[in-house]
Parts: C-alpha cells; structure tokens; sequence
C-alpha cells in the first residue's frame, strides 16, 4: 500500500477517488486533520497513479477527470443508498490498522525461506537432542556433513565449484545455520522484516531482493573470509538496511521499525564486527547491509523525485 498524495479539500479528494476507481485502481481514503489521503492498494498500480495525479494536481477540472456519474464516496453502494449531502462522504480507512495486520501475515516467499532453513537445520538439531538422550547420533552427523558440503559457496577457497557452474551456491549458504540461536535470531527477523517486504512489494519483488542481496553479501564473505561460512543474516541486514532507509526518508511506502530494534540490530552489527561473538560472517552482514541500503535509498530518490 503505497500514500499518492493528500488533499485539503473533499471534494477533490473524491473526484480523484472516483477517477482511480473508473480506471480500475484499487484505492482509499483516510481522513486525518482535516486533510483526505490516498493510498493505492497494489505497488502495481502506483506508477499510473502517480502519473495521473501529476495531471490531476495541474488541472483538477480537466473532463477527464469529471465522472458522468456524480461522485461516489468510497463505501456507497451501487444503488447509491447514502444521500451525496451526507457531511461524510468518503470511507475512514484505517490504514495504519490495515498495516498492522499486514505486517501479522506471513507471505509465502517468508515461509518457504524459513521452511527451507529449517529442514536444513533438522539433522543438526536432531543430532543435538539424540546426543542429550545419549542416543546415536552418526546418520544425523552424516547428513549435516552431505547437506552442509552441498550448500557451501565452495568446498575450498579456490572456488572450483562456481567456476564449475554451480552458480546456485553463491545463494544456497544462506540456509546453513550452525546452532540454535544462529537460526532463532535469523528467522525471527527475516518473519519480521521480510514480512513487511513481501507484503508490501509483493513476492516477486521480495524474492529477486534476497536473492540479489544473497549472492552479493556471499560473494562479499567468500572474497575477504573463505569458503567455511553460513546463514541468512547477510539476508537480514540487507532487509534491515532497507526498512530502515525507506522508513527514514520515504515513509508513505509504510515501511517502519522501532528504534529499540534499530538499536538492537546496528548494536549486534557493531558488536559482531569487534570479535565479542567469536567467528562471524561480517563480511556477509556488511555485504548485505550495503545493498539494502543503496536499494532503499534509490528507491525512495525515485519516489520523491515523482518518476516512480
């Protein structure tokens, strides 16, 4: 849900509404001191309506904005039961509610990620319970090793396997996880800023994004550190970055985080960066914040420069 734009004054507010509505734009009114702002539903539909109220903005009574129809407030039935003189004639959207409970539903890129992490981390936390339970651990250990040498950016610094064409496995570390907390902290975050993302943008913007930012900050890693690295937190900072930016300088996208996670996040970067955590991808967490943040920011250079 992207904001167009905002209105001092009703009625063209509605006549605005109306015009989007006639050209099939999903879209909706929320009245907040005293002004009326417009949110498009779909990112797919922001570019025509920024364009048309570009138009819009410089001629108002152009005809093509002026409906054959009277206008419609946004709940108006199609009998047109609501008398048009009603001091209200628009929807009170919540928007910000409607944000809350988007920001709750997990998208389906989001699960697969967190799925797909999960599976590769069962042999090692089964090996983790069996060896508790004093059981035999060997065909767990086993399949870790298999699973862990597959998905590995290389099996040595060299690179061989990339050179090889496996290309998939600049992205495929990203799903290695070496300890419980490893994989909490990251899926907790990808769930809360991945699921902002997916939301808002859609699945097929989110997963070209950390597939983007997977293989740079792997890259990143594998070129200042070696080969022996994994886990989605190159990923998470690159959302992190993201979020971050855009809800500083481009908040009508409805991107936001609080400062205590702000804090949280830069804190553990920071903190990992000094060694106090022991061997840590930092490469790939820098990598990946570096992208999130040049993606955030061009985007809302665009934006605000009206050419998105």
């Amino acid at each position: 849900m992207r904001k167009i734009c905002e209105f001092e004054e009703e009625k063209k507010a509605l006549r605005f509404w109306n015009y989007l509505k006639e050209n099939k734009i999903d879209s909706s009114l929320e009245n907040e001191d005293e002004s009326w702002i417009l949110w498009v539903e779909e990112e797919e539909s922001v570019d025509f309506a920024s364009s048309a109220f570009e138009n819009f903005d410089l001629n108002p009574d152009d005809p093509k904005f002026l409906s054959s129809t009277p206008d419609r407030k946004p709940n108006d039935s199609e009998e047109g039961e609501e008398p048009l003189f009603r001091k209200s004639r628009y929807k009170e959207h919540k928007v910000r509610d409607r944000w809350v409970a988007q920001n709750g539903r997990l998208g389906t890129v989001t699960f697969a990620l967190i799925l797909t992490a999960s599976c590769v981390y069962l042999p090692s936390l089964l090996s983790s319970v069996f060896t508790l339970l004093g059981l035999p651990v060997e065909l767990f250990d086993s399949l870790g090793d298999k699973i862990t040498r597959g998905l590995l950016i290389s099996e040595s610094n060299d690179g061989s396997e990339l050179l090889s064409g496996q290309i998939w496995r600049v992205v495929t570390p990203i799903f290695l996880h070496f300890g419980f907390f490893h994989i909490l902290f990251n899926m907790f975050w990808l769930f809360s800023l991945g699921g902002q993302i997916e939301n808002r943008k859609g699945g097929k913007f989110f997963l070209t994004f950390v597939l983007i930012i997977a293989a740079v900050s792997n890259l990143v890693q594998f070129a200042f550190a070696g080969f022996n690295f994994g886990g989605m937190s190159g990923v998470v900072y690159g959302l992190f970055g993201y979020v971050f930016i855009k809800s500083k300088v481009d908040p009508g996208d409805g991107f936001g985080i609080d400062q205590a996670n702000e804090l949280i996040m830069l804190g553990f970067f920071v903190v990992c960066w000094l060694g106090w955590l022991g061997n840590i991808a930092n490469w790939a967490h820098t990598g990946g914040l570096v992208v999130g943040l040049t993606w955030g920011w061009c985007s809302a250079l665009r934006w605000n420069r009206g050419k998105r």
